[in-house]
C-alpha cells in the first residue's frame, strides 16, 4: 500500500470516528493535503459519513475544482481551500457540527479552556466567526480563515466549527478535545460558576499536552475503540 492509499484509509477512519462522536452528521467534511502535490483529499458532498468508503473521497485543487473521484466536492469546500492557501502549517482541516461547542456561539458565551485538554485553545476563548451563512465562496472562506487566525479552531455562529492541524492526527485530536472542553464546561455550568484555566496554567498545560505521543495516543484510542465497536 502506497502513502496516498494509507492517507485515504486514515481519512476514512477519521471521518467515521468523528461521526460516531457526534462531531459530523449528514453534513461536514474533513480534508488532508496530498503530499508532494497541490491537491487535497476530501469526502464527497453526498457521501454517508458513518459508512464512508475510500471510493467516497474526491481529490480537489486549491481552487475547489475536482481532479479525481466519482462524487462532487462539498459545497463548502472553500473553507478548506482558503485555509490551506493562507496557512502553510496546516495539513488537515475539519468542518464539524459539534453538538456542544456550537451552543456556546448561540448563547454568546466564550468557550474558554476549563479542562487540561482545552489548554490548546486560547485562554480568552475560541474565536467566533459571526456570520451564520454556509461558506460557499472563496471570499467567505477567506473571512473564516481570518477569524481562525493562527489558532487551531474557530467556531461558526449557529453553524459549527473549523478545526485545523499540522496533519490528520493533530486535526482529529484537536476536534475531540474541543468538544470535550465544551462538554465539561456545560456540565460545570449547571452546578454553579465555572472556573476557567488561568493563562499561566494554559501555557504550562499546552506545552506538556500538545506533543506527538499524546496526539498519537488520542488517535490510537479512538481507532481501537472504533474497531471494537465495528465502526472501522
Amino acid at each position: 500500500m502506497g502513502d496516498e492509499d494509507r492517507l485515504k484509509d486514515a481519512l476514512v477512519s477519521a471521518i467515521r470516528l468523528l461521526t460516531a462522536e457526534g462531531l459530523l452528521d449528514f453534513n461536514g467534511h474533513v480534508s488532508v493535503r496530498v503530499p508532494g502535490t497541490p491537491h487535497l483529499l476530501i469526502n464527497a458532498r453526498d457521501s454517508g459519513r458513518a459508512t464512508l468508503e475510500v471510493g467516497d473521497l474526491v481529490t480537489i485543487d486549491t481552487a475547489g475544482r475536482k481532479v479525481a473521484g466519482r462524487g462532487e466536492p462539498p459545497s463548502e469546500a472553500a473553507i478548506h481551500t482558503q485555509v490551506y492557501l493562507a496557512r502553510e502549517d496546516v495539513g488537515a482541516v475539519a468542518h464539524l457540527h459539534p453538538q456542544v461547542a456550537t451552543v456556546f456561539t448561540i448563547a454568546e458565551v466564550p468557550l474558554v479552556p476549563v479542562v487540561t485538554l482545552g489548554s490548546i485553545f486560547p485562554p480568552d476563548g475560541v474565536p467566533v466567526f459571526e456570520a451564520p451563512d454556509l461558506i460557499r465562496t472563496p471570499a467567505q472562506g477567506d473571512a473564516v480563515t481570518r477569524a481562525l487566525g493562527p489558532h487551531r479552531a474557530v467556531l461558526l455562529r449557529g453553524h459549527g466549527a473549523v478545526v485545523v492541524g499540522g496533519d490528520l492526527q493533530e486535526c482529529f485530536a484537536a476536534s475531540i478535545w474541543l468538544e470535550e472542553n465544551a462538554r465539561k464546561y456545560l456540565w460545570a455550568a449547571s452546578l454553579g460558576p465555572v472556573r476557567a484555566l488561568a493563562e499561566d496554567e494554559v501555557s504550562r498545560l499546552r506545552a506538556s499536552l500538545w506533543q506527538r505521543p499524546v496526539i498519537q495516543k488520542t488517535w490510537d484510542h479512538y481507532v481501537s475503540r472504533g474497531r471494537r465497536l465495528g465502526l472501522l
